[in-house]
């Protein structure tokens, strides 16, 4: 989803790839849905790994799983790094699939105009 919100709000100029710590192979139909009912286009996605995606010529790697998830990336790229804690909806209903894209298209907005906002994470 995230992957398609940032193509969509970035236009021409943002280049977004999105890829799992252990991608499923495909793409769920409630992912397409949810995309789909907030006007968004899901045609060309695909799951991907982090092995599918040029690490070194990326500005900005956004972890969905939070901290834990950027702690996975290596550590030598040297691209902007954002931890977003949000919920994974597979295998959930069809709201809370909806419910996440508008909380990417909210987070991605703001990541775009530059009012993104830092998450505080407990040790």
């Amino acid at each position: 989803m995230a992957e398609a919100i940032a193509r969509s709000l970035g236009g021409d100029g943002v280049a977004a790839y999105s890829a799992g710590l252990a991608p499923l192979g495909w793409i769920s139909n409630e992912t397409v849905d949810a995309l789909r009912t907030l006007g968004y286009p899901a045609t060309g996605l695909r799951s991907k790994g982090l092995d599918d995606i040029d690490l070194d010529a990326v500005d900005v790697v956004v972890s969905l799983l939070g901290q834990r998830g950027l702690d996975a990336i290596p550590l030598g790229i040297g691209a902007r790094r954002e931890a977003w804690a949000i919920v994974d909806p597979f295998g959930e209903d069809d709201e809370l699939y909806l419910e996440v894209a508008r909380e990417l298209e909210t987070r991605i907005s703001k990541l775009l105009r530059g009012e993104a906002e830092p998450e505080l994470f407990s040790p």
